[in-house]
């Protein structure tokens, strides 16, 4: 039945109404064994075939939805332009309009949140599933840019108004990318009552509202479910927006080598014509640079992705600074770095993002203290205690952890670093070797020498394992205070070789510290590195 609806349909010259709806029918069997493109272009031949104008627009609004999902803006753009020469009912104008978003590179806009807003208001009634699908696009632009808290507010309001799809992925990620702190708690319950399972396209949304709210354990492990499907079924776009999500989400977990894995496959959302999450994968490639050591490619690849698509989306924005304050701390560069880290959390800046923020704390803590700031830090820290109170957010926690016992007063640090070591911190590699690296240097400092040994060991090996070379060159110089021996990464061989070819140029220790980002104490261990005495 399938091949003769098919092939009758070829053979006709103008509109057949029987066969148009045959051929809809064709479609849903092709989704139903995964062949999406077999089911865009049944629908678009049964547009063709009908008589309807109306229902020939939406036929083609359908095809458009599973071209999105592919991740095609070439036949997306097509089928629109089609679509719009019909006579659509407002249901489907709205549903072209929630298409035309998806693809929409205009960043930011409480203006347009609002009109998204206004539109699923009135498409609610009769298609309360069409009216999510807006409200999700209304929340992400919320999340891509700082829209201010009341454009936030009025998209979760207009979710709360479809109780009957709490159940929903959408929902969930709605909430999350509209109101990722005030309305945490929420998301995190629902995607505890989630059901186990679920086909990658929920898995894709629950990871996501996830990452948004900051649960990155949780977010990787629906990540990795939904991504083999996707991959199978190739749905590149949706694809996309799993591998975008992974490698930003490692990268903030620590698991630096996995994300410098996946970030490889992440620029597949550039190729699919999807430039919001295609400069989140450049925004990512960048940080992951930072925290691997390479400044000099961070900070040149924060400047391409400034000028580029990331204009005007805090969230981006919010990132890149964080890059740049990463590059400042590694190069000793510590009241550049404060600076630069204490503008992410100031609302009149455009890096400003209220839930990103969160993952610059722990480095702004270091360069709070370096730099002599130690008391502005610790108010922002009092201010995001009472944030901490309102949502259970994971990397805010985490954050908290640090930052608390970094900034503390001598008498009290200690026990905050026990507090801090006695979390489960199993998810975030990268964070307890940060706390086992701060605590290890104010044990050296108190003249702990051998309790500080067993801490900076443990930090080294982690920051060496995850490929962390600037904490792990940090933990070496406190080592080497101590007088232990220190063992060398094969992530090390690329600094040495540039170290070791400045020096034959006769440049002094600090010219070559500057000319690759780094303190001058890195370079002078790398060069007694070089040394017949040097200990291994």
């Amino acid at each position: 039945m399938y091949r003769r609806t098919w092939h009758r349909a070829q053979s006709i010259v103008g509109p057949d109404d029987r066969i148009a709806d045959a051929l809809e029918a064709n479609a849903a069997q092709a989704l139903s064994r995964g062949a999406v493109f077999a089911a865009i272009n049944d629908l678009e031949r049964s547009a063709e075939l009908t008589g309807w104008s109306a229902l020939r627009g939406h036929r083609l609004l359908m095809a458009a939805g599973h071209a999105f999902g592919m991740g095609r803006e070439d036949i997306v753009h097509e089928l629109l332009q089609s679509a719009a020469r019909t006579d659509l009912t407002d249901l489907d104008r709205a549903r072209m309009e929630w298409l035309r978003e998806m693809f929409d590179r205009t960043p930011g806009g409480a203006a347009r949140v609002n009109e998204l807003c206004d539109l699923a208001l009135r498409s609610a009634p009769a298609d309360p599933d069409l009216a999510l699908d807006i409200l999700l696009a209304a929340a992400l632009r919320s999340w891509w840019g700082d829209t201010g808290p009341a454009a936030r507010a009025r998209v979760v309001a207009c979710v709360d108004r479809l109780p009957e799809m709490a159940g929903d992925p959408r929902y969930v990620l709605a909430l999350a990318a509209g109101e990722p702190v005030l309305r945490a708690r929420q998301v995190v319950e629902a995607l505890a009552g989630m059901p186990p399972g679920g086909d990658a396209d929920a898995l894709r949304l629950l990871g996501i509202a996830a990452h948004g709210v900051g649960h990155m354990a949780l977010s990787a492990e629906l990540l990795a479910r939904s991504e083999g499907t996707l991959r199978r079924q190739g749905r590149l776009g949706l694809l996309a927006h799993v591998l975008t999500t992974q490698s930003f989400t490692y990268v903030l977990l620590g698991d630096l080598v996995r994300a410098a894995d996946t970030a490889e496959e992440g620029r597949l959302a550039a190729e699919t014509g999807q430039p919001a999450w295609g400069v989140t994968q450049l925004v990512c490639d960048v940080m992951l640079k930072a925290f691997v050591g390479d400044a000099q490619e961070a900070l040149r690849g924060a400047t391409e992705a400034e000028l580029g698509e990331a204009r005007g989306r805090n969230v981006m924005l919010s990132a890149l600074q964080l890059t740049r304050g990463l590059v400042s701390l590694a190069a000793g560069r510590n009241r550049d770095a404060y600076r630069t880290l204490r503008a992410i959390f100031d609302p009149a800046e455009p890096s400003f993002h209220q839930r990103h923020g969160f993952l610059s704390l722990m480095f702004l803590a270091d360069a709070a203290v370096c730099a002599g700031h130690r008391e502005d830090a610790r108010e922002l820290v009092v201010e995001l205690e009472v944030i901490a109170r309102e949502t259970p957010s994971p990397i805010l926690h985490v954050h908290l952890l640090y930052a608390r016992a970094v900034l503390a007063a001598d008498e009290d640090a200690e026990d905050f670093y026990l507090t801090a070591l006695r979390q489960d911190l199993s998810h975030w590699p990268y964070a307890r070797a940060k706390v086992e690296l701060a605590y290890g240097s104010w044990l050296r400092r108190q003249k702990r020498v051998h309790e500080a040994r067993s801490l900076l060991t443990s930090a080294q090996a982690t920051f060496d394992r995850i490929g962390a070379l600037p904490c792990g060159e940090e933990a070496r110089l406190e080592l080497r205070a101590t007088g232990a021996p220190i063992d060398w990464p094969e992530s090390s061989a690329e600094r040495l070789r540039q170290i070791t070819e400045l020096s034959a140029l006769r440049l002094a220790d600090d010219e070559i510290a500057e000319r690759l980002s780094l303190r001058r104490a890195v370079v002078a261990m790398y060069r007694d590195r070089t040394r017949p005495d040097t200990r291994r």
